[in-house]
Formats: structure tokens, C-alpha cells, sequence
């Protein structure tokens, strides 16, 4: 079995970013995230980012450190950053997915339902329970 890490994040957004940012920055994360066989979600709302990243531990460090870094991201609040045994998304899509819209969210949520087994997933949807008001980009 591989070993596998997770990261958690909820942070504001800068109050400066505009749609067009967050469709960019949408683009390059799923593009990026798939090349490197990173695994989780983004979602914006509300002026708040939540991403999982599932992945190698080294890779995700980095990653992490970039965003934490990154000026777009204020107020980092860290949920997990930690080894996993079984990752959440390893079955949710081929890809890195971006929560778009209140449509995507109830599609996350009837995923994390499907395994009532696994605490993390009971995490996670506590977590997004305040992006359920989720504004159509």
C-alpha cells in the first residue's frame, strides 16, 4: 500500500480577488493538482477557501508551504495536516475536483454519505456545513 498524506485548510481569500482570479486560480489548481496525482477538492464561498489535498507527503509539504505563502490565502486555518491510511477521495473522481456551485456540493456530500465508516468523512461534512450556501461563480 502507498503511503498517502492529507492537508485540510479553510482560509480567507484576499479581499482584492475578482471571479476572473478565482476561475484562474480554479484552472491552475485542477491542472496542476491532476499532474501531480494530487487527489481532494477546492471550493470558494463566501470569501473562504476549503481544500483537502490528498497525495505524497513530500509534494503536499510543498504545496502547502506555497499556498501558505501565497498572498490570495489570509488567515490560514490548518484542520489536518497529517499520514493517512485511507484517503476520502480516493474514489470520488479521476481528478482533482473544484466545488463550483450548490449543484457540486450535494454531489460531494452524497459521496461523503456513502461511507459511514470512515470518521473523517463525518469531518469533512461538518466542515462544509458552512459552504452549503454556496453562490453559483
Amino acid at each position: 500500500m502507498r503511503s498517502l498524506y492529507t492537508i485540510c485548510y479553510v482560509s480567507k481569500g484576499a479581499p482584492e480577488l475578482q471571479e476572473k482570479d478565482i476561475e484562474e486560480l480554479f484552472h491552475y489548481t485542477s491542472t496542476a493538482n491532476n499532474k501531480n496525482a494530487v487527489s481532494g477538492i477546492l471550493l470558494y464561498s463566501l470569501g473562504n477557501f476549503f481544500q483537502v489535498l490528498e497525495g505524497n507527503e513530500k509534494h503536499l509539504l510543498q504545496l502547502y508551504q506555497k499556498i501558505k505563502e501565497d498572498p490570495r490565502h489570509l488567515e490560514i486555518y490548518e484542520v489536518y495536516n497529517k499520514p493517512t491510511h485511507r484517503p476520502v477521495f480516493e474514489n470520488y473522481k479521476s481528478t482533482f475536483d473544484i466545488v463550483k456551485n450548490s449543484k457540486d456540493l450535494k454531489k460531494l456530500i452524497a459521496y461523503l454519505n456513502q461511507d459511514q465508516s470512515n470518521s473523517t468523512n463525518h469531518k469533512l461534512k461538518r466542515l462544509l456545513r458552512p459552504f452549503d450556501m454556496l453562490d453559483e461563480l
